[in-house]
């Protein structure tokens, strides 16, 4: 009931329009519960008028002032219980309305002939007061009403920075911490400053800013916690008001913690991010150069090669061993998103742009990648009109947004594309434009398939092996000599997406330490058995002769790769193959291999 959330600044409200009509006040609710009274009415006070509120329940449904000049006699006054024996010598009514809609009445009364003489001689005078009175009690009830909602919204963030696993602090314009977030006050031991505290947080507040205005990139700073120096990872963000900066929202990260996340995710710990690229046979070894070499550069990136051979991994690899490694990957798959909803996904779009537009309008993907990297997947497949508006970001290093009448924003994310398909063909059919090809044409790198990389199968699945059998709680450990035949010359249309399933499918269904045939997926073992009825070998499937180099030199760096994985000896991969370590290291120098 919100004019009762208000009752004590109504009932002085009511109190001092008595003082200065010197009639009687009554203010109640739209429930017609008397919020305030004075006079006779006060003992009712917080009672309901049930019997004796029709004068006021019609003011309150029609939304007008009534006027009762001859109280117990007026038509309006019948349904009252003290009709016809009414103490009250005259009543004005006005309602009290917010937003458009009535919230209670207030009610002048007379009980003798003086407050009736004051009540009546400038009616128009009174009702013009009156109105001004609902006004300042409707203006009294939104006020609370928005600082119970504002009240609210602060205990909500509260309760949302407590939950956040990231530390964070807000301060104000004298370097004063207004308020930390729990994972803050752990970090620096906020909870055991008392006074000293707020020296000390100036202390960080000005090596924060210090190191802020310097443009490194990432931003660290040394903080003293307590008896220990610690490096944090922070960023500022201005919290503003009408265009002036109020206070600053400060983010930090324990640098300690950040790395032993990284440890324990797993993959990061590596140094070089294209070593998570599994495979040592001369294609891709001469794309991961590239790749590598280009990793720092601005230039734009085409990814090409067919499904499955990695190009979004290639893509993260290339983001990781980056200056924006830290800024945002956001990958935008052209193919998957609805032809109709593509370019504002992409530009985003402003409040009103078209029906079912989100109020406020919204950000696009392009926008929200800011100073990282945009990963454009299967642009081979965005659509005609959208390319023109693409070229045209790419050109401009602008983004307009969908129903934007000119404001753009500027384009600072660096631009990773790929596809599967041969762009050159389809600039040929016209369905890809050619200006944008080559704007997308800048530095292209080829991902060869598998199978024109048949050394890398076993390595790869070899890896794909043993975080599947460490993620499935599994003790499989290899594959049967048959099954690394069948591996190696299967043609993996699906590439190393397909080889990955088809692993897990495996090592789902095998009950020994080694990947044996009847556990490979039916593609795989119809293929067998097909070749085995047509009185072939099973190892001479894909239409391939056998190759018994190509064998061995992929058993010698599966076997390498192992003791690398195990850090092991050389001597170990020779026991593994059953050789001399002499024949060893005669065959790694023939193969190349390291």
């Amino acid at each position: 009931m919100p004019l009762r959330e208000i009752q004590e600044s109504v009932q002085q409200i009511a109190e001092a329009v008595a003082s200065v009509l010197r009639v009687e006040v009554e203010i109640a609710d739209h429930h017609l519960l008397r919020i305030a009274g004075t006079g006779q009415t006060q003992p009712g006070v917080l009672r309901t008028m049930a019997g004796e509120d029709h004068v006021y329940r019609s003011s309150l449904f029609a939304g007008q002032p009534v006027v009762i000049t001859h109280p117990g006699e007026d038509d309006r006054c019948k349904p009252c219980m003290h009709y016809g024996n009414c103490a009250e010598t005259g009543e004005i009514c006005c309602p009290i309305q917010m937003d458009g809609k009535n919230v209670g009445v207030i009610g002048l009364l007379a009980f003798d002939p003086s407050q009736r003489e004051r009540l009546f001689t400038d009616v128009d005078s009174i009702l013009n007061f009156l109105q001004k009175i609902a006004e300042l009690i409707a203006s009294k009830l939104k006020e609370h009403l928005m600082y119970v909602e504002q009240q609210l919204t602060l205990e909500k963030l509260r309760v949302l920075m407590d939950e956040l696993d990231k530390a964070m602090l807000i301060v104000d314009q004298s370097d004063q911490i207004v308020q930390a977030n729990q994972r803050a006050r752990q970090y620096l031991l906020l909870q055991t400053l008392a006074t000293e505290g707020s020296a000390r947080a100036k202390e960080w507040i000005t090596a924060i800013r210090k190191v802020d205005s310097s443009g490194i990139t990432p931003k660290k700073v040394m903080l003293a916690v307590g008896e220990e120096e610690k490096e944090f990872l922070f960023a500022i963000k201005p919290i503003q008001l009408e265009g002036t900066t109020r206070e600053w929202v400060i983010t930090i990260d324990d640098v300690r913690e950040v790395v032993e996340i990284a440890r324990q995710v797993g993959g990061f710990e590596r140094q070089d991010a294209f070593s998570r690229i599994v495979g040592n046979s001369p294609a891709i070894a001469q794309a991961k150069e590239v790749a590598r070499r280009v990793a720092d550069s601005e230039s734009t990136v085409l990814l090409y090669g067919e499904s499955g051979t990695g190009k979004e991994l290639f893509a993260k690899a290339v983001h990781q061993e980056s200056q924006r490694r830290n800024l945002p990957f956001v990958s935008i798959n052209c193919a998957a998103i609805p032809e109709h909803l593509l370019e504002s996904e992409l530009f985003g779009y402003e409040d009103g742009s078209f029906t079912g537009a989100r109020r406020g309008g919204k950000i696009g993907l392009l926008e929200a990648a800011s100073r990282g990297t945009i990963f454009l997947d299967e642009i081979g497949d965005m659509p005609l009109h959208v390319q023109g508006k693409l070229l045209r970001v790419l050109q401009e290093r602008e983004i307009m947004r969908v129903g934007s009448t000119g404001r753009t924003i500027p384009l600072k994310a660096r631009i990773i594309a790929a596809t599967h398909h041969d762009l050159r063909s389809r600039v040929e059919q016209g369905a890809f434009r050619m200006d944008l090809f080559y704007r997308l044409y800048v530095i292209p790198i080829f991902l060869p398939s598998l199978k024109e990389r048949r050394e890398d199968i076993l390595i790869i699945a070899n890896d794909c092996l043993q975080r599947c059998s460490q993620r499935l709680g599994k003790n499989v450990i290899g594959f049967s000599q048959e099954t690394q035949a069948i591996l190696f010359h299967y043609d993996w249309p699906g590439n190393v997406r397909e080889l990955a399933n088809a692993i897990e499918y495996a090592v789902n269904m095998e009950t020994s330490a080694l990947i044996e045939t009847k556990s490979l997926p039916l593609e795989l073992r119809e293929k067998r058995e097909r070749v085995e009825v047509s009185g072939r070998t099973s190892t001479s499937d894909m239409n391939l002769p056998l190759n018994l180099k190509e064998l061995e030199r992929a058993a010698i760096q599966q076997a390498l790769s192992q003791v690398e994985q195990t850090r092991g000896r050389k001597e170990d991969a020779a026991e593994w193959l059953g050789i001399s370590r002499a024949t060893l290291f005669r065959k790694i120098k023939e193969y190349g291999l390291s």
